[in-house]
Formats: structure tokens, sequence, C-alpha cells
């Protein structure tokens, strides 16, 4: 069967020109000042995006002036808006590209409503903006952008990992070089040249409080060779009861890690004789007294 292809002489849809990935990189910004995101000095809930040039899937975007993006305002708790340039291709000639807030959530990640889909309509991450009930500018700003040029990228947070994974991608990120490589299981994931992977937060299973004071999170340590696991965490069972061997936390895809007891880490000093393991489901702990709280850090070797 014959090959389809395009960009030879004759028509090129916008639409192929978005999804082309031939030698280029998906998002970037062109200087180290374009497309900036820094907090408004007199607009309630409001940033600056100063001027520049950023580009993503074929598209250029120019701001010859500062932009202003408004973002909603917050009644209690905190919330991390996402600030993206969002093209659209659905148009007739296509664009304009614009700039645009996604409310997320307490936690500090991409939210899930970012729009991905190159030749239809894609948001670029460029920052996270942290608001805080009572404060009507931002509390945090966390630098989404990158750049790339002659066959590298870098970035400024580990962040911008969550948005930059596909199979060999490699970034520079403060001085440590990051690969998107396969894991096991043949899962691609992020790795760390150096061995370390980013940190994944893992969603609790029933039982465990997740009130902003039970956490449980994994990484990946030595090319996927090891895993590290981070939590603190609480069971809110009946009064006075023992669990044995509750599964705190699922594990990402691809991580089969050997049941084991961890390393000894950090507790708070109500039961020096918890212990953690993990196993092929999830993060387990056992016995367990309802109401103590026990942080930990440890690791398990892998299959």
């Amino acid at each position: 069967m014959a090959l389809t292809s395009v960009f030879y002489d004759g028509v090129v849809t916008e639409t192929d020109r978005a999804k082309n990935r031939a030698g280029v990189p998906d998002y970037g910004v062109y200087g180290t000042e374009d497309f900036k995101v820094k907090p408004h000095p007199s607009i309630p809930y409001a940033v600056i995006v100063t001027k520049g040039k950023a580009h993503g899937w074929g598209v250029t975007d120019e701001a010859s002036t500062d932009q202003v993006v408004q973002c909603g305002t917050i009644v209690s708790g905190v919330r991390y808006d996402l600030i993206s340039v969002r093209r659209n291709w659905q148009p007739a000639a296509g664009g304009p590209s614009t700039l645009v807030a996604t409310p997320g959530s307490a936690d500090a990640e991409i939210p899930a409503a970012r729009k991905t889909g190159p030749g239809v309509e894609d948001d670029q991450p460029i920052a996270l903006v942290k608001w805080k009930a009572g404060l009507s500018a931002p509390e945090k700003i966390i630098d989404l952008r990158c750049w790339a040029g002659n066959g590298g990228m870098i970035a400024k947070d580990e962040l911008a990992l969550g948005y930059l994974a596909n199979l060999g991608a490699s970034v520079k990120i403060n001085g440590n070089r990051w690969s998107n490589e396969l894991l096991a299981n043949d899962m691609p994931g992020w790795v760390n040249e150096d061995g370390v992977g980013p940190w994944i937060q893992l969603p609790l299973e029933a039982g465990w409080l997740n009130n902003g004071g039970s956490r449980a999170s994994a990484r990946i340590l030595s090319r996927g060779q090891l895993l590290q696991v981070s939590a603190d965490v609480r069971y809110s069972g009946a009064a006075g009861s023992v669990v044995e061997r509750w599964i705190i936390a699922k594990l990402p895809p691809g991580l089969q890690p050997v049941d084991t007891t961890f390393v000894p880490g950090t507790t708070n000093g109500y039961r020096s004789g918890t212990f953690y393991v993990v196993n092929g489901t999830g993060i387990s702990v056992g016995p367990y007294p309802q109401g103590n709280i026990c942080q930990l850090n440890g690791i398990a070797a892998m299959k």
C-alpha cells in the first residue's frame, strides 16, 4: 500500500501543518521575557502576560504589547489557574490565538480541563497562578514556559514535564536533564539523567482522609530500578480500630514493585513498630491505630 505524505508540492491544510512533528518542538517561547506571566499591579484577580512571541503546533503568535488576563474570584481555600495560549484551527482561516485562564484545583498541577488537540483546539501552558481567598493578587506564579533551539529544550519548572511528555523528549530544568523513556511494561515516563523521576501524587483509597493533611506520592529512582514513596496519612476508621495492611494509594501505571519493608524514614513517634510495604496493588500499611498520623519516606526494590 502506498504511503500518504504531506509537505511535498501540493495542497497542505492547516491541520496538516499543526500536526507536523518533523524536527519541530511542540511548544516554546522565543525570548527570556516573552509571554512571561506577572501579577497585575492594580486590577484584582488579573495577571499580565508580557509582550513577545510564542509558538505551538506550527503556529507562531506575537503580542506587540503586554496583555491582561482576568481570572475568577475565590471565596475560600486556594486555587491554581492555568494561563495558556489557546490556538483554534476551527474558524475558516484558523485563529487568531487567545490568552485564557483555566480554573484548576488546590493542587499545583495542570488542570484536566486544559484543551489538547493540535489542528482543532489546543492550549500551550505558560504559567500556573495560585490564588488564595482574601487576596486579590496572586500568592504565587509558577513559570511553565519552555524554549527550544538547535536540538535542545529548556524549561523553568518540573511541572512543565506534564505537558511536554512525549517519548524521546529531552528537557533541561534547573541544571537537570530529563528524558522521556520506556520504563516498566513499556510504559512511557520521565527519567532524570541522574536517575530520579518527578514526584507523582497518588490518589488515596477509601478510609484515608484526603483533607489536605493526608497525601501520598511516588517517584522512580535509578532509571526505573527503585521506587521511592512519601506519605502523610490518617486512617478514618472506627475509634480504637487496628487495620492490617490497608492500601493507602494506587501506584502509577507500569510500576510493579516487589513486596518489601520500607527503609526506616521519619515518623511522629506515635508508633515505632509501624511498617510499610509496597506491592503490586499499592502502598500498604499495617497494623495501624485509628487517628494516628505517620509520615514516611522509603525505598522499595522494583522487579
